[in-house]
């Protein structure tokens, strides 16, 4: 019976699925008019990592607040990438109808090595401007920073990624069960990534970070 009671592991763990699940299709939603990805994905870690430090806010408040808050610098960063994103679509798209043979050597390795860069700045640039108050320049700098730091941490991450888009293929039948399940697990063990190396920075942008915290914990109690 105890395990059936509000504070026990069994039900936490249960909330925190939930609130997974609702903050994804919360994100899910916003994304749809395209030129709203960057503040959806900021919204998203900023209310995913206060789940992960067992704040346990309520899903739907601080993720609109998240959301407008950071709308302005979040939409710059993401059109930005949005471009370099296209650019590098119609680089592979030339490289798979070229075949991958017969592409230049170093064509083939600026290609990979500019889509990881790529790659690794959407996964940290948003959580990074979720989380401290930083400038459009410093957001790309702390991110390819953090990037470099925690390659070797983020490579499951990706690893995990992949894996979902295989396991929501191999068992289509089941995609919206595959699809919540593997989106709950990256979510949750990307924010541990990204809170372990945000507890550096935080040395560098605790004191505006936390004056951020106290007045949203004012406006929250009033």
């Amino acid at each position: 019976m105890n395990l059936l009671n509000y504070d026990s592991p069994l039900i936490q763990f249960l909330n925190k699925v939930t609130d997974l699940f609702i903050l994804n299709l919360l994100c899910l939603i916003c994304c749809i008019p395209i030129i709203t990805i960057g503040a959806a994905l900021t919204a998203k870690y900023d209310v995913a990592m206060r789940i992960v430090r067992k704040e346990e806010p309520t899903v739907l408040k601080p993720f609109f607040k998240a959301f407008k808050s950071n709308f302005k610098q979040a939409t710059i960063i993401w059109m930005i990438l949005l471009v370099a994103c296209v650019l590098l679509c119609m680089d592979w798209t030339w490289i798979y109808e070229n075949g991958f043979l017969d592409v230049p050597a170093a064509y083939f390795a600026g290609a990979v090595f500019v889509t990881t860069i790529v790659l690794f700045i959407i996964m940290t640039i948003f959580p990074i401007i979720a989380r401290f108050k930083v400038t459009v320049k410093e957001a790309f700098k702390t991110s390819a920073l953090f990037a470099m730091l925690y390659f070797y941490s983020l490579i499951p991450i990706i690893v995990l990624m992949f894996g979902s888009v295989f396991l929501c293929i191999k068992y289509i039948r089941f995609l919206p069960l595959v699809l919540v399940l593997c989106h709950v697990v990256i979510v949750f063990c990307h924010c541990l990534v990204l809170q372990r190396g945000f507890t550096k920075l935080e040395k560098q942008f605790g004191t505006e970070d936390a004056d951020s915290d106290e007045s949203q914990t004012e406006e929250d109690k009033a």
